[in-house]
C-alpha cells in the first residue's frame, strides 16, 4: 500500500523528490476524472489532497473505507492563526478540537 499526493504543479516536484507518487494539478485538470483515477488505484491506501481542492475528494471517498483521504495547507490560504488550520482537521476528522495543556498560554507569549 502507498501514498498518493495531488497537488499543482509548484508542489509536484517537492513530493516526487520525496519519493511520493504525484498526480499533477494544472489549470484546467478535471478533478472527477482524477478521482475515478485513484478509484481505479487498488494500492493507494492515502491520498492527501492540497487543501483548495479537498472538496470533491471528501464527497468522493466519504462512504468508502479505503484509501483514507486527507488534506495539506496551501500556502496561499490566509488563516486568523497558525493553529486554526489544525482545529479545523482535528474537528473535521475528529469531531471535536483538542485542547493540550499549556497551549493557550505558549501561543499568546510567542505572539506578543
Amino acid at each position: 500500500m502507498k501514498p498518493l499526493v495531488v497537488a499543482p504543479s509548484d508542489l509536484a516536484d517537492g513530493f516526487r523528490l520525496a519519493g511520493i507518487p504525484v498526480i499533477e494539478l494544472t489549470e484546467g485538470t478535471d478533478l472527477e476524472e482524477v478521482i475515478r483515477r485513484i478509484k481505479g488505484m487498488p494500492d493507494v491506501a492515502l491520498v492527501l489532497v492540497d487543501e483548495r481542492y479537498m472538496e470533491p475528494f471528501e464527497r468522493a471517498f466519504e462512504d468508502r473505507g479505503w484509501p483514507m483521504v486527507a488534506s495539506f495547507p496551501a500556502e496561499e490560504v490566509e488563516r486568523e492563526r497558525k493553529h486554526s488550520y489544525i482545529d479545523e482537521l482535528t474537528l473535521r476528522y475528529l469531531g471535536q478540537k483538542i485542547h493540550v495543556e499549556g497551549e493557550s498560554e505558549a501561543w499568546s507569549e510567542s505572539e506578543g
